[in-house]
This record gives structure tokens, C-alpha cells and sequence, in this order.
């Protein structure tokens, strides 16, 4: 959207070989509030001036000696790359406007001109001529990000598929099989954080980010966020710190994994930024009416030119393929929405490159107290979940029959693989037909189906199962196993007639769960 405070300094060359008429142009823009206007009297200077200075619209003369303004306008188009001639014709031959216009002048004014014409024409065309360069702003920004995304998710996926080959040759020592293997499950990580992140900011473009709102204290969150990146932070020799003044009564209304989200991103930025051996360190605090957290690292630093846009998503500093540095640019982006939907604010400050800097996020102090044992206990389950293992307990699936659906080989035989060591009885298939046939001969206890599927999908297979028992009775409890993860993906999944929605990657532990938790009802 452009602002009428973006037009009024948009820059304005005036091109008339008359004096009296250049006078009359800047006075009537300078009157009208424009503040970038310059002038020529001279037709062979105007390429030039466009070229350094790029104006964004341009009032030209037709008739002119030595050289006219249709010449002008074919020199201009060697520049205008984009076949777009900013330029507005003013002159006193109105019998050339067609040829003006062909030409590739947008618009035409017949002298003697009026004032308050001028004026319109003059915002018009700098409306669409501001709108059309934010277009191809964006457009740049879109084609870097689509590069980025296509680097960041062959990266992980490189050093997975490298990895996954050595074993299957079976040729590395025990140690090395072993590191293989971690290797694999850190890069499969990086890549559901990525796709997460995109989720993330798709989920907030389209106004449908759902938070949690009840009151929580925020340090055993920030704990938590801490002990998530203190890995992170050791392989990089940085040394994590951590303080707060907070007492029991101080607690912020808002969603608990989104702020740990907040949190958890803003110490993984400082320290992907920190070198070696330096410090990132977390702080909170109650300041005025307000809880402050604050992040504080001794990095790179970020230049006074990208530091108003380091929230904004897709940019990033350092966007050239020679960069140290890797990301979707989006993290930060995602922090500051994260923080305004729940009312706060968040800033960034530093003093220059090599200078480090400093996040600091504003959130509003809860008014609404949780009863005193209701927050004992919120807080000591979520302490609990913070220490506890990072691997689950799967829950036992012993005696279920369960039908897999996928056309994928891999993960048919993944899914198959978790829920047979969690004790089932599985039978896989790879596609909705096949899925239907079985069905026809034998019923299993519970259905898991991905959604994308040959043919026919997950949500025709699906309903054809709820049809056929409301005619003949009987019910099959269905979970959707899928990459469909969005918010609105899982409302239409349960609306389908699925009692569960869990999105692939697939964890063990919520599968199992999301199967005997049904099995159970």
C-alpha cells in the first residue's frame, strides 16, 4: 500500500526547454507538497539524470530542439529495463498524443494546462509507478527466498541422503554407523524446523495463528527454551547465561509454546551469530506494568543500514550464496508476530557491526491470577515436561489390528515398523482401492491413511468407510497421517470423518498415542 506521505517524496524531473514553463511546474509541485523536484531544460541530459537518479516520474516536453521527447523517450527505454517509461507528456501539440502514447508515455496533458489536472495526473501516475516498483521489490525478495528455501532444504537433505547410502552399503565401521545415524536424525530436525517455520508464517499471513491464553510464569518456560539450545550453543564453544527477578506472582497471560517459540529463536539467532567463545545471555524482568526479556549476545553485530529491517520476513543481511550464515529469514519475522498477537512489542538494538546486539520483548503482565494449586500445578507439569526424556515411552498398542494406508513405500513401511515394536498387528496397503478391498473381507480396529493418495484420496477413502456404515452400522476409528499440516488441513480432516490428525514427520509417541487413546473409547 502506498502512502500519500510516499508519494509526496517521490522524486519528479521536469523536462522543458522553456524556463517560464519549468518555473510554473515547480512552484505548482512545490505548492502542492511535493519535496524531490529537479528540472532540465536540456533534452540530452535526461537519460543521464535517469540513469543516476532513477526518478520516478518524469514531465517531458514533446517539442524540443536538437532532440524531441519521442527521442527522449526511445533513449529512456534503454534504461527502463522493465518496459515501464515513467513519463507524463505535457505539450501544446495535442494532435500527438496517440503517438505520445505508443511511444510508451503513461499518460498525456494538453497546454495550456490546468492546476488541479496537473495535480491528478501527477499523483495518479506516481501511485502506480510506486506500486509497480514495490511489485518488482517483491518479486526480487520472492525469487531470493525461493533460492534460499531450495539451498536450506538440499542442505539437510544432502548430508541425509549422503549418510543413509553409506549405510545401506554397508561398509562403515560401528562407530561411524552410529554417528551416520545422528547425523540423519539432526538433518531430518533442521528440516521439520524449516517447514515449520514456512507453516508458521503461512498460518500468520492468513489471520489463522491460534493462541492459548492462560496466565503462565516464564521461567521455567525460558528454562526450557535454554536447555532446547544448550547443544546448539556447546558446539559452538558460547557460553549461555541466564537471570530473572521474577517472583511467584509474576505471571503473563498468553500462549506457553508459542513464547517458547519467541524465546527459543531469538537465543538461536544470537548464537548462530556469536563466534566462537562468546556469550549469549537471557534476562527477565517486571518493568513497568510490563515483563521484559531481554537477549544478549556478544556477536557480529548488525549494520545501522539492515537494522530497521531485520524483522521483516524473507530479508536477511547477508543474502549472497558466499554466506556463513544459513536460514530462511524468517525466524525473526515469526518472533515479532508472535509477540504483537499477544499485545507486546519487540525491538532490536546494536551499535554496529562486531558490536553485538540486544533483542528486547515487551509483554503485558497478566491481571487475571490463576487460582494458587491450579498454577502449582501447570507449573510443575510443565517443569516436568521440560526435564523429561527426549525420547517417550511409546504407549502399548498389544492385540490391535490397525490398516495402514500410504503410497509411499518408505513411510508404509515406517508407520508399519513404529506401531508393530509398539505391539500391533499391521497390515499395509498403497492406495484407497486396495484400502476398500481389504476392508470388504476384514476389519481392523483402527484406520491410519495418509491424505495425498493415488486416484483416489485419503478424504474419498474415508468417506466411502463413514458411508457404508451408516447403511450397515459399525465404526472405524481413522487417524490421518500426512504432510497436510496446517491448521485449516486439520479442521478438514476431522470434518471428513477422521478422529485424529497427526502431521509427518511422524512421532512414535503421538501416533501410538493418538491410536490407543481411540482404541480406548
Amino acid at each position: 500500500m502506498v502512502s500519500a506521505s510516499d508519494i509526496l517524496a517521490a522524486s519528479i524531473l521536469v523536462v522543458d526547454d522553456q524556463e517560464v514553463n519549468v518555473s510554473l511546474l515547480e512552484r505548482m509541485l512545490g505548492g502542492a507538497g511535493y519535496t524531490s523536484v529537479a528540472s532540465t531544460r536540456n533534452p540530452y541530459e535526461v537519460c543521464e539524470l535517469q540513469r543516476k537518479n532513477h526518478y520516478c516520474l518524469i514531465l517531458l516536453d514533446l517539442q524540443m530542439p536538437g532532440l524531441d521527447g519521442f527521442q527522449v523517450m526511445e533513449g529512456l527505454k534503454d534504461i527502463e529495463k522493465d518496459d515501464y517509461l515513467p513519463v507524463l507528456v505535457i505539450t501544446a501539440q495535442p494532435g500527438h498524443k496517440l503517438r505520445a502514447l505508443q511511444a510508451g508515455a503513461k499518460d498525456f496533458i494538453s497546454k495550456p494546462f490546468d492546476l488541479a489536472e496537473v495535480l491528478t495526473r501527477v499523483r495518479n501516475m506516481l501511485e502506480v509507478r510506486l506500486l509497480h516498483l514495490e511489485s518488482k521489490k517483491a518479486n526480487h525478495l520472492k525469487d531470493e527466498f525461493l533460492a534460499t528455501v531450495s539451498h536450506e532444504l538440499r542442505t539437510p537433505l544432502n548430508a541425509i541422503l549422503g549418510w543413509a547410502r553409506m549405510l545401506a552399503a554397508q561398509q562403515l565401521p560401528p562407530d561411524r554407523a552410529g554417528h551416520a545415524v545422528a547425523v540423519i536424525e539432526r538433518n531430518a530436525f533442521t528440516l521439520a524446523h524449516l517447514i515449520d517455520d514456512l507453516l508458521d508464517v503461512s498460518r500468520i499471513v492468513a489471520g489463522s495463528l491460534q493462541l492459548a491464553p492462560p496466565p503462565f510464569h516464564l521461567a521455567a518456560l525460558s528454562q526450557s527454551a535454554l536447555d532446547t539450545v544448550r547443544q546448539l550453543a556447546a558446539a559452538r564453544d558460547v557460553q549461555l547465561a541466564f537471570s530473572h527477578g521474577l517472583q511467584a506472582a509474576d505471571r503473563v497471560s498468553g500462549d506457553a509454546s508459542r513464547l517458547q517459540q519467541v524465546i527459543w529463536n531469538l537465543l538461536a539467532n544470537a548464537i548462530k551469530f556469536t563466534p566462537d567463545g562468546g556469550c549469549v545471555s537471557l534476562f527477565i524482568a517486571p518493568s513497568n506494568g510490563h515483563m521484559e526479556i531481554r537477549i544478549v549476545d556478544t556477536g557480529q553485530g548488525i549494520s545501522p543500514v539492515f537494522l530497521p529491517h531485520v524483522f521483516e520476513r524473507f530479508r536477511q543481511a547477508d543474502g549472497a550464496t558466499t554466506r556463513r550464515h544459513t536460514g530462511l529469514g524468517l525466524g525473526l519475522a515469526i518472533v515479532r508476530q508472535l509477540v504483537e498477537l499477544h499485545g507486546g512489542t519487540v525491538h532490536a538494538a546494536s551499535d554496529g557491526e562486531g558490536c553485538g546486539a540486544t533483542f528486547t520483548v515487551r509483554l503485558p503482565i497478566s491481571v487475571a491470577e490463576a487460582p494458587a494449586g491450579q498454577a502449582a500445578a501447570l507449573e510443575e507439569r510443565r517443569t516436568a515436561a521440560s526435564t523429561a526424556s527426549p525420547v517417550p515411552r511409546l504407549p502399548r498398542l498389544d492385540g490391535l489390528r490397525v490398516l495402514v494406508v500410504d503410497d509411499s513405500t518408505d513411510g508404509r513401511t515406517l508407520t508399519s515398523l513404529v506401531l508393530m515394536q509398539a505391539g500391533a498387528s499391521v497390515k499395509a496397503v498403497a492406495s484407497a482401492r486396495e484400502a476398500l478391498q481389504m476392508l470388504e473381507g476384514e476389519r481392523p480396529d483402527v484406520l491410519v491413511s495418509d491424505i495425498g493418495l493415488p486416484d483416489e484420496d485419503g478424504y474419498g477413502l474415508i468417506r466411502q468407510i463413514r458411508e457404508y456404515e451408516a447403511a450397515h452400522g459399525g465404526f472405524l476409528p481413522a487417524v490421518a497421517l500426512t504432510g497436510y499440516a496446517r491448521a485449516e488441513d486439520r479442521d478438514r480432516i476431522l470434518a471428513a470423518g477422521f478422529q485424529a490428525h497427526v502431521p509427518k514427520p511422524v512421532e512414535p509417541a503421538e501416533l501410538t498415542a493418538a491410536i490407543a487413546t481411540m482404541a480406548l473409547k
